[in-house]
């Protein structure tokens, strides 16, 4: 199983992406769309908007495949700057998307707030 962690201004969200529904992102995900700048700015925004809304409960299929989406894009990336090893976490801090930020899971201690 992978994972995409969420952290939007004090709310957390996880999206499990079980591994048959990866491999079949991956089979039919493009070359020309793995890396795309685009593509994650929207897979982010399916997640931003599903965290951001408090009557969602359960991730749909739009939002596992956003996940797939961001989970291969950093742990497949070309680039050493941009290539993420593992699950990931995005943070938006202020909750409003303008300030992400992006990181491995095992690199972030998100603690509880009491």
């Amino acid at each position: 199983m992978r994972k995409i962690t969420y952290f939007n201004a004090g709310v957390v969200a996880d999206f499990t992406i079980p591994d048959d529904r990866f491999t079949e992102f991956t089979s039919n995900i493009g070359l020309d769309k793995a890396h795309s700048e685009d593509e994650i700015q929207k897979a982010r925004e399916v997640l931003g908007a599903f965290v951001s809304n408090p009557d969602n409960r359960t991730a749909g299929p739009e939002q596992i495949l956003a996940a797939c989406y961001i989970w291969n894009f950093f742990n497949t990336h070309p680039e050493d700057e941009m290539f993420i090893e593992g699950d990931v976490v995005i943070i938006d801090l202020e909750g409003d998307g303008t300030n992400i930020d992006y990181a491995s899971a095992g690199d972030i201690q998100i603690a509880p707030v009491n």
